[in-house]
């Protein structure tokens, strides 16, 4: 019966310890993913899916860049997530919204904050951008990517002949070569993460997937409600245009009204060879509308225009295969779907 005990409580033991091994070899493969300094609160629930803290704001945006200029939206996401903690550093979350441990100075940047963080060789107190919103900071991350020292490396990544965009496992060797980040891992660890919660799949979705998504907040009026039907969508991938398209086109016959999505000043009202008779009108906070092609402008620069306002007419002047309107909308300077506010 002694004997019996002594079993009993040993396979207990046994089995206890076996449990404490498993639990810490579960955190040891979190670590070995984010980053031992890394703060994260990544459950096994989360593994089936997104962290909480992604929201669909996030992936709309990542899609849309993503179509935009070819960036992989599995990228930045999986970038945020590291970056983040998924949603667990200080810096992430609100008031700073520096979801992609950004330094200063970043494009579209509201401020500075300084904080520690982890290089290679040690904990380093650092300068990092703020940003207004998410949406800023990943605006401010794709535009890291036009200048130095990342063109160059970027330029060179391969694409995927089928959509033109960027190869992930590439791009994000790509920018960390060019400097993003320290860490010699960083790159395994992005691409770990990006396995883990499958986010290559949003690498695969089309403009077409996007336009039953997308739920505009109704600030704009419809520039051109006469249009025959909508010819081409923001982000469709043409084989004359590089990148995704950056605005939509609304074919009409020559001569239909077309119309200031909202009220602002018109900032240019003249030629351009690529964009014909054009009209580009500036709504404030950095918010800008561009309507080309027309066959005549009623409208000249410096003037302010109501909401609704006739501005012109459709034409097929510029760089156009047939009677339409180009309508495009820029917030910072960076093209987005006009449907978020039509």
């Amino acid at each position: 019966m002694a004997k019996l005990k002594r079993l009993l409580l040993w396979g207990g033991i046994l089995l206890i310890g076996g449990i404490l091994m498993l639990g810490a070899a579960a955190n040891e493969m979190m670590s070995s993913i984010l980053g031992d300094n890394q703060q994260t609160n990544i459950t096994e629930d989360m593994l089936n899916g997104l962290p909480d803290w992604i929201t669909p704001e996030m992936v709309q945006g990542a899609i849309d860049m993503m179509h935009e200029n070819g960036y992989p939206a599995s990228v930045v996401l999986g970038q945020m997530i590291l970056e983040g903690g998924a949603g667990g550093s200080e810096l992430s979350n609100p008031p700073y919204y520096n979801c992609l441990g950004q330094k200063s100075p970043s494009y579209g940047e509201n401020g500075t904050v300084t904080m520690q963080t982890e290089e290679a060789w040690g904990t380093v107190t650092a300068v990092f951008s703020t940003f207004a919103s998410y949406k800023d900071c990943m605006l401010a991350w794709a535009h890291k990517f036009t200048m130095p020292p990342y063109v160059s490396h970027v330029t060179i990544c391969p694409r995927d002949p089928a959509t033109g965009h960027y190869d992930a496992d590439s791009f994000i060797e790509a920018i960390w070569r060019a400097g993003y980040a320290t860490d010699p891992n960083y790159v395994q660890k992005v691409i770990n993460i990006m396995t883990i919660y499958n986010l290559y799949q949003f690498n695969n979705m089309t403009a077409e997937d996007l336009e039953d998504q997308v739920t505009g907040n109704g600030q704009f009026t419809h520039p051109c409600p006469d249009m025959t039907y909508q010819s081409s969508y923001f982000g469709e991938i043409r084989p004359y245009e590089q990148g995704g398209h950056k605005g939509h086109d609304y074919a009409a016959p020559v001569g239909t009204p077309t119309y200031a999505a909202d009220a602002g000043t018109v900032t240019i009202a003249g030629w351009s060879d690529s964009a014909g008779n054009w009209v580009v009108i500036d709504h404030g906070n950095g918010l800008v509308t561009k309507y080309m092609h027309h066959s005549r402008i009623v409208v000249v620069a410096g003037q302010s225009v109501r909401k609704g306002q006739k501005i012109g007419e459709v034409g097929s002047t510029g760089q156009s295969t047939g009677p339409h309107l180009h309508f495009q909308v820029e917030q910072n300077g960076i093209a987005v779907n006009p449907d978020y506010y039509l």
